[in-house]
């Protein structure tokens, strides 16, 4: 049996192929804890595993919590000037080459379990992508589900 962080990496190298990404997180979220983990990074550096990204939401009425978490839709950034509007570490990910984020949630039966936030370079993602992302997502399932518990 594949254990958890072979499955991630496998995950990494698919997401790499299509739709594309730089840099590549995965975390979980409990939604009743108010918290989300990060539990895979290809950049452990700037983006450690572990980190316990707290809040989960930034504020009361927070457009990405909304979106991915709650919505259980894609949150996507296809430009600096969107991903600047957006995260509060933007000069980080544009130093790391990234201005186009795609956040995907992690969904089991009907909660959001994680998310899997690919970046790129600004202009590389469209429509086409975000599917590609979406079927990311639902391959890791499981995978997300036996690191939450």
């Amino acid at each position: 049996m594949i254990d958890a962080q072979d499955a991630l990496r496998d995950l990494v190298v698919a997401a790499r192929r299509s739709p594309g990404a730089t840099l590549v997180t995965i975390s979980t979220i409990d939604v009743d804890q108010d918290q989300m983990t990060r539990v895979y990074s290809t950049d452990p550096e700037s983006y450690p595993v572990g980190d316990r990204e707290k809040p989960l939401r930034e504020a009361e009425d927070d457009p990405w919590y909304e979106r991915v978490v709650v919505q259980q839709q894609p949150w996507v950034s296809l430009d600096v000037d969107d991903l600047r509007a957006t995260f509060a570490d933007y000069e980080l990910i544009e130093s790391l080459g990234c201005g186009a984020i795609i956040n995907v949630p992690v969904v089991r039966e009907g909660t959001t379990i994680g998310s899997i936030n690919l970046l790129d370079a600004a202009g590389r993602y469209d429509l086409s992508s975000v599917d590609a992302a979406l079927a990311l997502a639902a391959r890791i399932v499981p995978v997300l589900a036996s690191l939450a518990n």
